[in-house]
């Protein structure tokens, strides 16, 4: 490697330090030969502790391979800005770094700017995590866990903009209410809980479950060939919700919910979904008038 006056880095760090970063020097080894005083502050090391030592044995080891990687595009020539990796500090803990880093030809070494963006990840994190809760509110059902309303119109929408066929299934209990009013609201909320685990279960992967309210679901069925295999679907849910419910503080009873069922299909009744909701509720009612009490 050729000579470098360190001296040069020296005063700069200074001036960089107080930008709260960090200038790190590497050799082609991936050694520190010079790192400014901002070091105990990013990587909680002095530069004393790390110059002389490879970078890899500061890093997280779950980073090592993408590093090398990055490092050798740098040596070729490619400017990174804003390329991140883990450290591990002296105290154990692990610091999200952010690189700037280009290679000096002449010199035959890589000069990076590091800055600790830990902090900023973690809120970006909590931030993230937060939204995903909001989006969950709003597209699922807390009770059932299955998607509601919302969720359901915008899969049913995007279903029938495909070129295939659907079916809407309207899923009506028969004697929820009953239950709820002999066993009060948590024991029924425990009934519908089981209730749409045993529907979920007896759909396939590309179909939809949800709850649009009380004891109503409603099942976006995708892909269907023919009103016989819908018919069959529903079927396996019927025989499903036949059997009933057992609940471990209730051992002595069992709930036997029943339900009433109506279908409409795109490929009978157009692509409308509206039109295709209607239709499945009217059907679902007159199921329930003439289904037993």
């Amino acid at each position: 490697m050729k000579h470098v006056n360190l001296e040069t880095f020296e005063a700069l760090g200074d001036y960089i330090d107080l930008l709260l970063d960090a200038i790190c020097v590497v050799n082609p080894q991936g050694e520190f030969i010079y790192v400014s005083a901002g070091a105990v502050r990013v990587f909680g090391y002095t530069p004393a502790e790390m110059v002389g030592h490879s970078m890899f044995e500061f890093m997280h080891p779950d980073d090592h391979e993408r590093t090398r990687k990055t490092a050798a595009e740098i040596m070729l020539g490619s400017v990174k800005y804003d390329f991140e990796n883990r450290y591990i500090r002296k105290d154990g803990q692990i610091a999200t770094i952010l690189w700037s880093a280009r290679y000096s030809e002449r010199d035959d070494i890589r000069i990076a700017v590091a800055r600790d963006v830990t902090e900023q990840r973690c809120i970006e994190q909590e931030r993230q995590q937060l939204l995903e809760q909001l989006e969950k509110l709003a597209l699922f059902d807390p009770l059932t866990e299955l998607p509601n309303r919302n969720y359901f119109y915008q899969r049913a929408t995007q279903a029938l903009q495909r070129p295939s066929d659907i079916a809407i299934v309207y899923i009506d209990l028969n004697r929820f209410k009953q239950i709820n009013d002999s066993y009060g609201h948590t024991v029924g909320d425990r009934v519908l809980y089981a209730v749409a685990q045993r529907i979920s279960q007896s759909v396939r992967s590309q179909d939809t479950v949800a709850r649009i309210g009380g004891d109503e679901f409603v099942v976006l069925l995708e892909r269907v060939q023919s009103k016989s295999t819908a018919q069959a679907i529903v079927n396996k849910i019927q025989q499903a919700l036949a059997t009933p419910i057992k609940l471990t503080n209730y051992p002595d009873v069992s709930f036997d919910v029943g339900a009433s069922f109506g279908i409409a299909l795109s490929i009978e009744h157009g692509n409308q979904l509206e039109t295709l909701l209607i239709r499945a509720d009217n059907a679902m009612y007159q199921a329930k008038r003439h289904s037993p009490t």
